[in-house]
């Protein structure tokens, strides 16, 4: 498993959302961490943002994140329409 970081930023909009998103937020995280190519994350590159990869939480919601080293970097949750312009 890589290691997994999640920075205060990532922790303090997480503690924002009700109770069932951040559930499967952290599901989500999880099972990135254990298998990032598990199939129903849909793991890919964002178009336009270098660096930066895009993870299903469910239809309509993403996490993104990057890789330093070896290392799984938490960057973002939210709705798919908003982190398309706000990657970070």
């Amino acid at each position: 498993m890589p290691p997994l970081e999640i920075p205060p930023r990532f922790k303090k909009a997480l503690r924002k959302k009700d109770a069932s998103m951040q559930g499967r937020i952290l599901e989500c995280v999880a099972r990135l961490q254990t298998n990032p190519r598990h199939p129903g994350l849909q793991v890919h590159k964002m178009k336009g943002h270098d660096g930066i990869w895009e993870a299903y939480v469910d239809a309509k919601n993403r996490v993104t994140f990057c890789v330093e080293g070896d290392a799984i970097v938490m960057l973002n949750h939210c709705n798919h329409d908003f982190l398309f312009r706000n990657p970070r």
